[in-house]
């Protein structure tokens, strides 16, 4: 893994370069994506709510309704958690400022076999 590049802080989308893990939750409804950034090269951990989060209301609803499967790709920014000179105090992100997609793998259907 290459070290942290302390890059000034700038909002840009940027092409990965390496593979990212997306870690789809249990119950579906969180989606994490885990790798470098392809810009300052920090390790970001980004979590993602997909789905209905709180409890669902409605009669005939179930509690333990899961959502259907993420496709597509995930609007990942960093969150190297790094000092960037120049990112504003305002920011909501820990990071360089990079974004980029990453694509949601296929679901795995239930038993685990694709």
């Amino acid at each position: 893994m290459p070290a942290h590049d302390p890059t000034t802080f700038q909002e840009t989308e940027v092409h990965p370069t390496a593979p990212f893990t997306v870690h789809r939750s249990d119950d579906g409804r969180w989606y994490t994506v885990t790798g470098d950034c392809p810009a300052c090269h920090g390790r970001t951990v980004f979590r993602v709510a997909h789905g209905v989060l709180g409890p669902l209301k409605g009669r005939w609803r179930r509690r333990d309704a899961e959502p259907e499967p993420l496709t597509g790709a995930i609007p990942v920014y960093c969150q190297c958690g790094y000092p960037h000179p120049e990112r504003p105090p305002e920011s909501p992100d820990a990071g360089c400022g990079a974004f980029w997609d990453v694509p949601v793998p296929p679901a795995t259907p239930p038993g685990g076999a694709p």
